[in-house]
Parts: C-alpha cells; structure tokens; sequence
C-alpha cells in the first residue's frame, strides 16, 4: 500500500494501523451481512410471489387466467411477508410481473443494493481511512493542511482497487448510474463501458467483496512491525570469561 519502508519511516504508528484495520474489518463485515441479509430478502420476496402465482394457477387450470403473464398484471400485497403494517408497505402499489422483475439477480433491488454498497466503501476509504493511514504510517502530520494531505495520500496511499471503485462511485453519484466516460481507465474492475449501467450482480459483488477482503489483509499485514534476523559471526571468539 505505501512505498515508505520502515527503515524510511520512525514514527509509524503500530496500534493505530492496529485500530485502523479493524475499523476496517468491522465495516466489510456490516456491509457484507446487509448484501446478503438483502439479497435473502429479494429471494424470499421473489419466491412467495411465484409461489402464490403457482397456486393460484392450480385453481384455474384450464383457463384463460392460468398463465404467467397474466398473473403478473394482478397486485402484489406484503401482507404474507410483514405480520403486521411494517412502514408503508400497507399502501405500497406494485404489479406481480414488477415485483419478481426487480427482485431477480439482475434487478433494480439489485442494481441500487450494489450500487449503496460501492458508494458506503469508497466514502470510508475516501473521507476517513486514506488520511488516517498516512498519518498512522508517519509520513503527515495530524495538523497538515488539505493541499498537504492530498500530496500525501497521492503518493503514500494511492491503490487500483480503490481508483476502480472511485470511478465506479463518480459513475454512480454523478453520473445517474452510468459508467463516466474514465470508466475505461479501471485497471482492475473492467466490467463495464462508458454508458453502462453500473450493474453489480451478486457474482460482482462477490468478486469486489473478496477483493476488497484481501486488501484488509493487506492493511492487517502492516500492524506488526519488521523482525529481523541476526546472523551470529561464527569467526569471532567467545568471550573469554
């Protein structure tokens, strides 16, 4: 992650990359569990509604109401999925067909989940961990000035990984979803052209997560400080006692 070797660097900061890698830790995991707790969800949704579409085609076999398409035009309630009248899905107003369309792998509940994702990583990295960890690795001091600080994370905190997700957050923020024009620069995440939609399916998410996962043990790596090893001069003489 930096280019300063210990040697270079006395006033690195141990504990805090310490403390720092396991603020880190604590995020990938709460990120990780809100994916997959979300994406349980989007299948549970999506599998009462094509249950309840299953039955309902038994009873009218035969018919002309016995198809998927026009179940699919009929209202969808939440009423077999909250007990009660959780938030507003009391007054929530959706058709069958958009229901499993938007909970699919590759649907907006997908898309915008991913997308919440990108931006809630990058904006930790960005806004709180790249200048932490220079200050942590002695190379800026805490009372440095913004110009100071960006020189610094420029040459000391710079990772493809993190100037991926940068572009991928630009694309999503500021650019309605869709791959900025830079998205071509990426050099790791390449998944996407200018114009794209930044649809993270769950088989990229699983490979950002991983990725992301091993730079946290890159980060981890840098708590412990350098052991050396000292060879003995076995042409001196023992000290006489």
């Amino acid at each position: 992650m930096s280019d300063c070797a210990p040697s270079h660097c006395p006033n690195v900061n141990y504990k805090r990359l310490n403390q720092l890698a396991n603020e880190f830790t604590e995020l990938w995991k709460r990120i990780q569990s809100l994916y997959l707790d979300a994406a349980a969800g989007f299948a549970l949704v999506r599998s009462t509604v094509e249950r309840d579409q299953a039955k309902i085609r038994e009873l009218l076999r035969g018919t002309e109401f016995d198809s998927e398409a026009f179940q699919d035009t009929t209202s969808f309630t939440y009423k077999k999925v909250f007990a009660g009248d959780f938030c507003t899905s009391g007054i929530h107003q959706a058709k069958q067909g958009e229901v499993k369309a938007r909970n699919a792998p590759d649907g907006d509940n997908f898309v915008l989940l991913g997308q919440l994702c990108i931006v809630s990583f990058y904006d930790f990295w960005n806004d709180y961990l790249r200048r932490e960890y220079v200050i942590a690795k002695g190379v800026l001091d805490e009372s440095a000035d913004h110009e100071a600080a960006q020189a610094a994370m420029r040459t000391h905190a710079s990772h493809d990984l993190w100037g991926d997700i940068r572009l991928l957050r630009q694309s999503i923020v500021h650019n309605r979803g869709r791959a900025v024009s830079e998205i071509t620069s990426c050099k790791l995440i390449q998944w996407f052209k200018p114009g794209d939609l930044i649809c993270l399916t769950p088989e990229h998410m699983r490979v950002l997560l991983v990725a992301l996962l091993v730079y946290h043990n890159e980060l981890f790596a840098e708590q412990f400080p350098p052991h050396y090893i000292t060879i003995p001069d076995f042409k001196k003489k023992p000290t006489e006692g």
